[in-house]
């Protein structure tokens, strides 16, 4: 069986991260969103994977090549131009070879292993099988209605309740050969495809209480981080990391090769240091950080709750909390992000879409790649800065007498 993984999206929403990177390419915990995925259906026993790309698709090639070092093999696919869900797969039934398979949306993360559950439901019914989620609010994904045996009898694309909540697609599918009758007869749309095989009752679902998230929002990298580093349960230091001095490490602390930590530094897990990444000396690392590779931080700064890609520096005696940072961003010395407001509301972030509210009670900033942001400036709650900006020294011009 083979994996259609849709990741050609360009993903606004994500702005300023998807500016430089396909949306699967987003780093939580140490590994991007497409490898954690990739991983769990090579554990499922599926290693034949087909990847739809369009929107910055040379960074996922080059990251992922053929899939032979990481025990897969893949195809890769071209949806030019981007035009549906629907489209992209149609565009996949070359390489399928008239057999079932399953289809996965790239912008979801899954813990444990959902992909069992639909080979199982999908080997009762031989019928289309959905794995489905019960998030806190389902008001921003399409509802799901089932009967006792767990046929699908009803599918609300845009509910009207914002408070509702209720079972949603959690973007993983099993998927039989004659969908592609069913999607040629609705034009490629995959919602009507959806609501042909309810109509049907052609469409099953199974329920997956695992943790589970859709990534649709900057602040949801967060929320991701935090999910995959609670499966943690023991530090994993590499045998090549160097602690210099008196190092204190609490909980599960994961570091990686070639690590540099300075003396007086504190890590509190779980927390990720990834490979060739230097710590200064007196620097706090906090619960749920993560730092990409080849980054550095300078002496006596605080990191809390936060995401780094790679390749960043921060200067020496910042704090940086509940904050993404992309990779190549210079951060220099003694820089703040605030992550509370003054009145404790939620903290509200401009987006395409206007301002709106994160739900978030401590949220602080969000970095693009490549922003050279300098000395001693203060960034409000919610703040976002576009890839490639320059943010100068907030220094005082000498005066000439």
């Amino acid at each position: 069986m083979k994996a259609v993984i849709l990741a050609a999206a360009r993903s606004e929403r994500l702005h300023p991260f998807t500016e430089t990177r396909a949306k699967p390419m987003i780093r939580v915990a140490g590994r991007t969103i497409l490898e954690y995925m990739a991983q769990a259906l090579r554990d499922a026993g599926v290693v034949d994977l087909v990847v739809v790309v369009n929107h910055k698709r040379e960074g996922i090639q080059r990251y992922f090549e053929h899939g032979h070092n990481f025990g897969l093999n893949i195809e890769y696919v071209l949806q030019d131009p981007i035009d549906g869900i629907g489209a992209g797969l149609r565009r996949c039934e070359p390489e399928l070879n008239g057999e079932p398979f399953l289809l996965v949306y790239g912008d979801i993360l899954a813990t444990g292993q959902p992909f069992t559950a639909l080979t199982e439901q999908f080997g009762e019914s031989g019928c289309a099988v959905a794995a489905l989620s019960l998030p806190p609010s389902s008001s921003e994904f399409g509802n799901v209605y089932l009967d006792n045996d767990m046929r699908i009898t009803r599918l609300v694309e845009k509910p009207t309740d914002p408070t509702l909540s209720n079972y949603v697609f959690a973007g993983m599918f099993l998927l039989p050969p004659t969908i592609f009758r069913v999607l040629d007869q609705c034009q490629h749309d995959i919602e009507q495809t959806f609501q042909t095989l309810v109509r049907d009752g052609k469409f099953h679902g199974v329920l997956w209480e695992g943790n589970w998230i859709d990534i649709r929002r900057p602040w949801q990298i967060l929320e991701a981080n935090r999910m995959i580093m609670d499966m943690w349960r023991h530090a994993e230091i590499d045998a090549t990391a160097r602690m210099e001095g008196n190092v204190r490490i609490e909980g599960a602390v994961h570091i990686e090769e070639g690590v540099v930590i300075g003396s007086g530094s504190i890590l509190k897990g779980p927390c990720y240091i990834g490979r060739g990444t230097y710590v200064g000396n007196n620097t706090l690392i906090r619960e749920y950080s993560s730092l990409g590779p080849d980054s550095v931080v300078g002496y006596g700064t605080e990191l809390k709750n936060c995401v780094l890609f790679a390749r960043s520096t921060l200067g020496r005696l910042s704090f940086i909390g509940d904050s993404v940072i992309g990779e190549g961003v210079h951060i220099g010395s003694g820089v703040t992000t605030v992550n509370v407001r003054p009145d404790s509301q939620p903290v509200d972030v401009d987006t395409e879409d206007g301002a709106i509210s994160s739900g978030m009670a401590k949220l602080g900033a969000f970095i693009g790649d490549n922003v050279y942001i300098g000395a001693r400036h203060v960034l409000a709650p919610g703040t976002r800065i576009r890839s490639g900006s320059v943010v100068a020294d907030s220094i005082t011009q000498p005066s000439i007498l």
